[in-house]
């Protein structure tokens, strides 16, 4: 275990995997509800993240430096997510939170990263700001509704009403949000990978010349967020070249209760990400979905697309706060870019 920053009332360690577990795993329990012993090991014991610890004999907070590579105007450079900010309830005034803030950023220099982000809570997103980073926007949650017998059980008064009505209200609403403009071409075809394999690496490289900075989205990187990840069990669904050929985009999708959430989204160009979602429409509507969902940080133009395709923008958001030099171009985040699911 060795001392990253230090001060007359506390010191910040960074312990081994080993050391960090069981602390970490208390201060989670009390601060972090949702972090599991699994997520631990996916996240910490595979070496993607780093953990620090804030106090003397016991744990009183912590944060985590999760290692991500970036495509910055085509160049890929190494870079970190400041993740898992949490302190004790009885000690959760600025000064410990501070402290814990400026040794990720110090690990991240010592490690050489070039840039770091953040999709910290409101309290947290203060911190972080007067560290350094700075707000570019907010992560939208989009919504597309398929079916309306279970929105139409709130609204009238039996469930045999809303049972009747709803054929009728879906046929409005498939014929307001038509998909029908958007016809698969002849030479393209819809696949659903089991597993994420090199395609996946040259699609990331392709796309990455759309925005000014892309998360990685190689095969390798993929496998870990979705294959491995022990939150969620999810699914892939991509358009492809007839015969075998190349990527031309995919989607990355689990179920919620009665919706299907979009958790990644990447296409080659624009036109092919208005066809990704007309034709992932269909398939969720196969699915009997009641709702698309989608939690994205994007340029204009792909948000354009989205209400072009039925999606609603909903009033929940949270930051995106990054610590970079200035940046050309568009960014792109989407959950392949956070580091948990829940």
């Amino acid at each position: 275990m060795s001392t990253l920053v230090s001060s007359k009332t506390w010191r910040i360690t960074q312990p081994t995997v080993v050391e960090l577990r069981e602390p970490l795993l208390d201060l989670w329990h009390r601060n972090l509800p949702g972090a599991s012993r699994d997520r631990f090991e996916w996240l910490y014991g595979t070496g993607r993240a780093e953990g620090l610890l804030l106090g003397e004999r016991h744990a009183i907070g912590a944060a985590g430096l999760m290692h991500r590579r970036f495509a910055i105007e085509g160049k890929v450079i190494d870079g970190g997510a400041a993740i898992d900010l949490n302190v004790e309830e009885c000690q959760r005034t600025v000064g410990p939170a501070m402290m814990l803030a400026r040794a990720v950023i110090q690990l991240a220099e010592d490690n050489r990263l070039s840039c770091l982000y953040g999709f910290p809570i409101p309290r947290a997103a203060g911190v972080l700001k007067r560290c350094g980073y700075r707000q570019l926007g907010e992560v939208s949650n989009w919504t597309k509704p398929l079916r309306s017998e279970s929105r139409l059980r709130g609204v009238l008064r039996s469930a045999l009403a809303a049972k009747l009505a709803s054929p009728l209200v879906d046929l409005a609403l498939r014929w307001r949000l038509s998909d029908s403009a958007h016809r698969l071409p002849q030479q393209v075809v819809i696949e659903t990978p089991e597993s994420f394999d090199e395609r996946f690496d040259r699609m990331w490289r392709t796309a990455a010349r759309r925005f000014g900075v892309l998360g990685e989205r190689s095969a390798e990187y993929l496998r870990w967020r979705f294959t491995k990840c022990p939150e969620l069990k999810y699914e892939c669904f991509a358009l492809a070249g007839r015969g075998g050929g190349e990527l031309l985009g995919y989607i990355v999708w689990y179920r919620s209760d009665e919706s299907v959430c979009i958790a990644d989204l990447l296409a080659a160009d624009h036109a092919t990400t208005e066809l990704l979602l007309a034709e992932f429409t269909r398939q969720a509507r196969r699915l009997r979905a009641d709702a698309i969902r989608m939690a994205c940080f994007g340029p204009p133009r792909l948000y354009s697309q989205l209400e072009s395709a039925g999606f609603s923008r909903r009033q929940n958001s949270y930051p995106v706060l990054v610590r970079m030099s200035d940046i050309a171009g568009d960014l792109y985040f989407t959950m392949a870019d956070h580091d948990t699911d829940v």
